[in-house]
């Protein structure tokens, strides 16, 4: 299973077609504020942001997949910019493992109670951190866990060191399957 996960975009979309040649075998996130007509990049799976004014676009997401149980939204709706808490108290209430957001352009990867919490920073306007970035999550499913490594790039695909890392989720039972 693979993942890439992009988000705040703000309009351009340069770099996408790259990084979808790049990651031909993944499933494609964009967690908001992508700015565009999403008929331009239709192997995305969206959430609106912000920013964006396409209401076909849903808030947020909840889909069960190959043993996660994803959430997937922009985060503006929880506050993200001031606490992770009311994202947090979501994931747990969705019973999910894998939280996909945005907002704050911040390359972010962190687990709290068997959540793992993944914002892929910004692809126009990063913050706290000095390049534009998106995120690749491979998983790795085993009986009862999947093991996910996070990896952060740059827009030409070059490996960000010191962001991202490996992670142990529980699996959830489910129907779907990614792989």
């Amino acid at each position: 299973m693979k993942l890439v996960v992009v988000s705040d975009t703000h309009g351009s979309t340069e770099h996408l077609a790259a990084i979808r040649e790049r990651h031909k075998e993944a499933y494609f996130f964009h967690c908001g504020d992508a700015c565009y007509p999403i008929a331009e990049e239709p192997e995305f799976v969206y959430v609106k942001g912000n920013c964006d004014h396409d209401r076909t676009m849903p808030e947020e997401r909840i889909m069960e997949q190959d043993g996660l149980v994803i959430l997937q939204t922009h985060g503006d709706a929880y506050g993200v910019k001031q606490t992770g808490m009311r994202l947090r108290y979501k994931a747990l209430e969705a019973g999910a493992n894998l939280v996909l957001f945005g907002h704050t352009h911040v390359p972010t990867c962190v687990q709290d109670e068997g959540v793992l919490f993944l914002n892929p920073g910004s692809m126009r306007l990063p913050r706290s951190y000095p390049i534009a970035t998106y995120a690749v999550l491979k998983g790795k499913k085993d009986r009862a866990c999947i093991t996910v490594e996070v990896t952060f790039h740059a827009l030409d695909g070059t490996q960000q060191d010191g962001l991202g890392g490996t992670y142990q989720l529980q699996v959830v039972r489910g129907e779907d399957d990614l792989s």
